[in-house]
């Protein structure tokens, strides 16, 4: 009842509410509460029929159409960036995308930026205006399309910098083209930085001036733009941390060690002058390595984000194995894709990790290590017999092992194949015969991403899986799935019992859309919208939705647009739904809404006790009226 009075209208008194509830007024003010306030802004079309306002949602596949006539782009590009702003849809009319990228255009930004910075659409487009008009009031820009990395920026943001900007007195200009002459950088690099370290400009002028020459002074330029944060340190702090590290014996200095907790730094001069090498940032005693090195090694070593890296760290629980791992297998030549994907085999002791990959090396059909490398989640002893049984089998040609045998067979990527026989490797002992002849059964009958989703059913005899698809293909057709194969029998005749069903129902080439328009009257645009505001429905079963259909139609006398209005319905058991109606026909209530059906027992009691106690009320005021 609550979440329902803070999602209606303002307008709505609570008295309003409750006359809701009790049927007193039509579905109308319902629909109203949830339609958004800019819905009539935009000019895609919305249905006209009476149920217009419960499935008024900007339909998916206009708004990509219209994305990819507009920019002349791949479908798979205009899907990005719907998904990045699928968020902003929910608050803002659909023209919101469409609007802004107009207005980026307009500003003569490339359709490249939009591409790889989608979510600048969500922007809303009075905000991305002022951002532009903004950008170009800064002073000493020569061209303003540099500057769009600054569009990612929050508004306070950048009139900050603007305003800043603009009451400064520097060579060249501004920071961005100070920096860049001071560092020999190129402009758009320093804006690419400039822009993620905004907070920059906060610094005061005198501050970033004294900063950048101490750190130009033990730095290298490149870095100094790349960890522009540094800047913002104390002038003091910076100047004594680089003074510290001037006089140790190390080789290089970053400006991530400008960061690091003074114990890191100590404890690694220690071991510097105790043992006379190179620090590595590790607790001498604890044994454990410090998180902001582990961290930026990570990114050094694999050229990722800091969110890869910290996911990295997180997986591998600050494993004290994880820096020397990433060198080793980079040295080895795996990819640092290859690296993330499988990020838990870091966890590995490195003399484990030296064992397995050198165990893998032996394999005797082994094309690249980046497609068997998967196997390093495994156990030392586990992957050494694995490689002994592929070594000892005979199958198929030259350079071919179970492995490439399913992955050439399917069309899969060796290391996508390695990956899921890693999480089951009964697939290295099922015997060959009955792994050849199971593997041809299903390519014949089977989608092939569903093989690999389900490997469980190669553990049976070719015998029983030949005669489960033949059971099944009598009644399924083409629609065949591995768990038919490794159900219990029961399990079976049940679900291609439900199949006959719905053959029968369906016909041969109708769809649950067709279906749907057909026994509710509606045209398919119609139905469209309905499934697309309770996208569920298309998976349960037709038996079920013939029976709920039927009851709510015929013995209820409700109207196919009250089912249109809360298609859950359909997915609701349907004996809960008659014995709910049959305690409010008891009470006297007969709702017009069927969505008080569908809520959880505590709402439906607490809409019951609503009913219950307005009713009696009515009572006393006609008694004593």
């Amino acid at each position: 009842m609550l979440k329902l009075l803070q999602l209606l209208p303002k307008t709505c008194s609570p008295f309003t509410t409750r006359a809701l509830y009790a049927g007193a007024v039509d579905g109308g003010l319902l629909r109203h509460a949830f339609r958004t306030d800019d819905a009539n802004k935009d000019d895609l079309p919305l249905l006209d029929d009476s149920i217009s306002a419960a499935t008024a949602l900007w339909k998916k596949e206009e708004l990509l159409s219209r994305l990819k006539n507009l920019l002349n782009c791949t479908h798979e590009q205009s899907e990005k960036l719907y998904k990045a702003n699928r968020k902003a849809l929910r608050v803002f009319a659909a023209r919101l995308l469409t609007d802004n990228i107009e207005l980026l255009r307009a500003n003569g930004i490339d359709d490249k930026f939009i591409y790889e910075n989608p979510r600048v659409l969500s922007t809303p487009t009075d905000d991305l205006a002022k951002k532009l008009k903004l950008l170009r009031e800064l002073p000493a820009v020569e061209d303003c399309k540099m500057l769009t990395p600054f569009l990612k920026a929050s508004l306070k943001s950048i009139e900050r910098m603007v305003a800043v900007a603009k009451q400064e007195t520097i060579p060249g200009g501004n920071r961005i083209n100070y920096l860049s002459e001071r560092t020999g950088t190129e402009v758009p690099v320093v804006i690419k930085f400039f822009a993620t370290n905004i907070r920059v400009y906060r610094i005061a002028l005198d501050k970033f001036i004294a900063n950048l020459d101490i750190c130009l002074a033990h730095l290298e330029p490149a870095h100094v733009v790349r960890h522009l944060s540094v800047l913002a340190y104390a002038t003091s702090s910076i100047r004594e941390r680089l003074q510290a590290l001037k006089n140790s014996p190390l080789e290089t200095i970053k400006p991530w060690m400008v960061r690091v907790p003074d114990i890191a730094l100590g404890k690694s001069f220690e071991a510097v002058i105790e043992k006379g090498r190179q620090p590595v940032f590790k607790d001498s005693v604890t044994g454990t390595w410090f998180e902001t090195y582990v961290l930026k090694r990570i990114e050094s070593l694999l050229g990722c984000t800091e969110e890869t890296s910290r996911a990295i760290y997180d997986k591998c629980k600050g494993s004290v194995h994880l820096v020397d791992n990433i060198e080793f297998l980079l040295e080895k030549g795996v990819v640092a894709e290859v690296i993330i994907q499988h990020a838990p085999m870091l966890t590995s002791k490195r003399e484990d990790l030296h064992q397995k990959v050198a165990t893998l090396e032996t394999l005797q059909c082994l094309r690249n290590l980046n497609d068997v490398v998967p196997l390093c989640v495994l156990k030392a002893y586990q992957l050494k017999k694995i490689v002994n049984n592929l070594n000892n089998e005979q199958l198929g040609p030259v350079n071919t092992n179970r492995i490439y045998y399913f992955a050439d067979s399917t069309g899969f990527k060796p290391g996508e194949v390695t990956e899921q026989f890693a999480r089951r490797t009964f697939m290295f002992r099922i015997p060959k015969d009955s792994f050849l002849a199971n593997l041809k059964l299903f390519l014949e009958h089977m989608n092939r991403e569903d093989i690999l989703a389900d490997l469980w059913a190669f553990k049976y005899s070719p015998g029983i899986v030949a005669e489960r698809i033949a059971r099944a293909k009598e009644v399924r057709g083409k629609k065949l799935m591995p768990w038919m194969v490794r159900c219990p029998d029961v399990v079976l005749e049940k679900s291609l019992q439900l199949t006959k069903e719905s053959g029968a129902l369906l016909g041969e080439n109708e769809t649950i859309v067709e279906y749907f328009c057909k026994r509710l009257g509606f045209d398919r645009e119609v139905a469209n919208s309905i499934f697309i505001k309770a996208p569920s429905v298309r998976n349960v079963r037709i038996t079920k939705v013939k029976k709920v259909i039927d009851y709510l139609l015929d013995e209820l006398d409700y109207t196919p647009n009250d089912i249109a209005l809360n298609p859950r319905i359909l997915m609701h058991s349907l004996q809960t739904t008659k014995k709910r109606m049959a305690h409010l026909k008891e009470i006297g209530c007969r709702p017009k809404s069927l969505i008080i059906v569908c809520k959880s027992q505590r709402q439906y009691d607490l809409f019951v006790k609503e009913w219950i106690d307005a009713k009696e009320r009515k009572m006393k005021v006609q008694q004593y009226g």
